[in-house]
């Protein structure tokens, strides 16, 4: 640990809500206080206090929502998938002790109930799994399905503990040896051979899929090796990964990435703790610990986070807003999953770019220019200084050269930059994205817009009412309109029960134009764009239900062979 650093902490499926809302009490503050009062700059003493520090507040947190660990695991940066040697009268073999445990011990000397996971035991431990109960193989097994459906394309892997002795002639013992069969491969990989990025997540994910059911692991730096968009995957596993969530596990993690800050602030089961450094009145270093609140960038400050610590994708997808962008990833995961058996990896295959609207008209696209138009250049931003391969979707708002002169020709400009590295596609065919959804998909996600007093009651009986009323009103018919104007024909066909109306109003925007005899009343876009695209992705639609609307399923190959780069 370092002077300094944030604390994660979540529990993906126990904790309802944020732990940030747990106050802790006047006794436990007094504790991290003592705790903290004795840590002086020196390592030693603060990893001694760090368990004691976490005791506590899990004593706390078991003492308010009555939490009991099953088992408590650490993984510390001391770690490696490689097994290690030593070289003795010209032989190499295998050191047969975990010396980074001893070393751990020797430094710190703090590990009551706790087992300490360094790696250099995976072969034995995949040894004595190979030969256990049923329960900790199918453990295993998913752990293997996991590095599958990430790493090797789907195709079934076999992960071996080899148990024979062989030595090459370079006089290099492979006894030992962990070994990967990979379906359809001749070859068999051995694990030293794989990337350090997948190695190193291969020394997390293994302890985590075969911990214990309602057991605490606690990680330090758990980014160590891995890009960010292998520590995308590592959050995504811990917290969606439905054997991961079905176990129960209470995850404290340490770390310095602004990346891990920036995939956990908006989850509703991470609470983040920064813990700062400051002097004394007497000279002697304490820490401070903080709360960050979602929106609070003074961390990454305290982090000394750059612009260049942010690593680039390999291309980015440029979507107007959250919504557009939840979409996306809904389409893309259901075509990806049926039709190709892999996903590809947010974060390093891709990343999105949000432009917010118009926003757009101070990006360059095409470094092609006129030289009269040097000044304006100048005051445009190079899109491709940013990403060199830009997928850009844009809504057309049904616009036409008579309707909007201005935006129309805006939306041609960028239609027309069209290069090898900048793919734009605008949506000609609907006035916004939501306009792609088809009924089917509505008779799924309208109950969640409906008055929740009369759902109480009635959820079946309002559930047959949508469905008859999307029988009778096709939002294909709505294509080139606001969605409103579908969503109220709906709502008014769905009718009420007693003297309120079933489906809320507030959920498309409502305005009144003229005065008395005079007035109309119109019909505008969602009043929460996110809050639909988030149900949607959500819900994990399958593709026969996407590609029943052929714009949909054009939207997801394109963007798919781009991220693929192929032609």
């Amino acid at each position: 640990m370092e002077d300094i650093k944030k604390d994660v902490s979540f529990n993906p499926n126990r904790l309802r809500g944020s732990l940030s809302e747990i106050k802790l009490n006047e006794s436990l503050l007094q504790t991290i206080s003592a705790n903290l009062s004795l840590i002086r700059s020196n390592r030693n003493e603060i990893f001694n206090n760090y368990f004691s520090l976490m005791e506590s507040i899990g004593k706390e947190i078991n003492d308010n929502i009555k939490l009991n660990f099953s088992k408590r695991y650490y993984i510390p940066t001391l770690r490696t998938a490689h097994s290690l040697f030593e070289k003795k009268e010209g032989k190499y073999s295998k050191i047969q002790s975990d010396i980074y445990i001893m070393t751990l011990m020797k430094n710190y000397n703090h590990f009551s109930g706790v087992e300490v996971f360094t790696g250099l035991d995976l072969y034995e431990q995949i040894l004595d799994t190979r030969n256990s109960v049923k329960e900790a193989r199918e453990r295993f097994q998913n752990f293997e399905t996991f590095l599958s459906k990430n790493f090797f394309e789907n195709k079934v892997i076999d992960i071996v503990a080899e148990f024979n002795y062989n030595e090459n002639k370079s006089g290099y013992n492979e006894s030992e040896l962990i070994s990967i069969h990979i379906e359809g491969e001749k070859d068999t990989r051995k694990l030293y051979e794989l990337g350090d990025g997948v190695q190193a997540l291969i020394i997390l994910m293994y302890k985590i899929f075969m911990a214990d059911t309602n057991s605490m692991i606690v990680i330090d730096e758990p980014e160590l090796n891995l890009h960010p968009g292998m520590q995308r995957l590592f959050l995504e596993q811990i917290t969606t990964n439905e054997e991961l969530v079905n176990k129960n596990i209470t995850y404290f993690i340490t770390t310095h990435s602004n990346h891990f800050l920036d995939l956990t602030i908006e989850k509703e089961n991470v609470s983040i703790y920064s813990f700062n450094s400051i002097l004394g009145e007497d000279g002697t270093k304490k820490f401070q610990i903080k709360n960050v609140n979602r929106g609070n960038n003074e961390i990454l400050q305290t982090l000394g986070v750059n612009n260049s610590s942010v690593f680039m994708a390999n291309c980015s997808i440029w979507v107007e807003g959250i919504s557009d962008r939840n979409y996306i990833k809904a389409f893309l995961k259901s075509y990806c999953e049926k039709e190709i058996g892999f996903l590809p990896k947010e974060d390093i295959d891709f990343a999105f770019f949000e432009y917010a609207g118009s926003n757009i008209d101070h990006y360059l696209f095409n470094q092609e220019f006129e030289e009269d138009d040097t000044e304006n250049i100048i005051k445009d931003i190079n899109a491709l200084a940013l990403n060199n391969r830009i997928f850009l979707l844009a809504d057309s708002d049904s616009t036409t050269k008579s309707s909007n002169k201005s935006k129309f020709n805006r939306l041609k400009k960028i239609e027309n930059s069209k290069n090898n590295q900048f793919i734009p596609k605008i949506i000609w065919e609907v006035r916004e994205i939501e306009n792609l959804i088809t009924n089917e998909i509505w008779n799924k996600i309208l109950i969640n817009f409906c008055n929740e007093k009369l759902l109480k009651d009635n959820r079946d009986s309002i559930q047959e009412k949508i469905t008859n009323a999307l029988d009778e009103i096709d939002s294909k018919r709505f294509q080139k309109e606001y969605i409103g104007n579908f969503l109220n024909q709906i709502r008014e066909k769905v009718g009420k029960i007693g003297r309120d109306y079933i489906i809320n109003k507030s959920i498309y925007e409502t305005k009144e134009k003229g005065k008395d005899k005079d007035k109309i009343i119109e019909f505008g876009t969602l009043t929460n764009k996110r809050y639909l695209s988030e149900l949607i992705l959500k819900e994990n639609f399958s593709w026969e239900v996407f590609k029943k609307n052929k714009q949909i399923e054009a939207l997801a190959v394109e963007i798919y062979n781009f991220i693929k780069n192929k032609k």
